[in-house]
């Protein structure tokens, strides 16, 4: 590629885009990682899938792609980059999280041990961060969904892991009640009549409120 210098002076400047390393033509990820990922390139979009409950793993099988570089005025230098290339460069940020690139077809049984390893080790760090942080100031604006997650995943109990749920007020009573629900627990109101009837729960609450308002007329 001709570059233009000062004083008309020009050189070529060498731009290597020969695949590197293996050129198989397929190469397969394996994650142990709860979560999905989806990583972007100029060469596509790559979604990693989540390892299923029950599941030893989750495996994507990728090729090689094509790509372009562009060297203005409309011209492009068309190029391949390889499957192992491609898979080296998404893993960049997430080894920690037991994904990683298969020497085989399949992960072997010494690969998934070696990411789980590496990913519960990774996830006790972040319940460690997670518990010099709560320790400052007990907010839950300094814990992270990361740090988390990682308490979820491994099962650890922690104060600053646990997500509120959020609550509506009853436009009967005006009391708290979880969103969604068909009937308010404190004062019998029909939230939702449609999920109510399909529940059977409509004959039942009027008759409890029945008797609420006999019970007082009582007094």
């Amino acid at each position: 590629m001709n570059v233009l210098l000062g004083q008309g002076i020009h050189r070529d400047i060498l731009v290597d885009t020969r695949a590197k390393d293996d050129t198989a033509a397929t190469v397969a990820i394996g994650s142990v990682s709860e979560q999905d990922w989806y990583v972007s390139r100029t060469h596509g979009v790559y979604h990693i899938p989540a390892c299923a409950k029950g599941e030893a793993y989750a495996l994507l099988l990728l090729t090689a792609r094509g790509d372009a570089l562009d060297l203005g005025d409309n011209r492009r230098f068309p190029f391949t980059i390889s499957a192992r290339e491609i898979a080296v460069d998404l893993l960049q940020d997430l080894q920690d999280h037991g994904v990683f690139v298969c020497a085989g077809a399949r992960p072997a049984p010494e690969e998934l041990s070696t990411a789980r390893e590496r990913r519960d080790a990774f996830y006790h760090r972040l319940i460690g961060e997670g518990d010099t942080m709560w320790a400052r100031g007990h907010s839950f604006r300094e814990i992270s969904d990361l740090h988390r997650r990682a308490a979820i995943s491994l099962g650890v109990e922690r104060e600053w892991a646990y997500v509120p749920m959020r609550m509506s007020d009853c436009p009967a009573c005006g009391e708290k009640v979880k969103q969604g629900v068909a009937v308010c627990k404190h004062c019998s109101a029909i939230l939702d009549a449609e999920k109510a009837a399909k529940h059977g729960l409509v004959g039942g609450v009027r008759n409890n409120a029945e008797r609420t308002v006999a019970s007082s007329r009582g007094r």
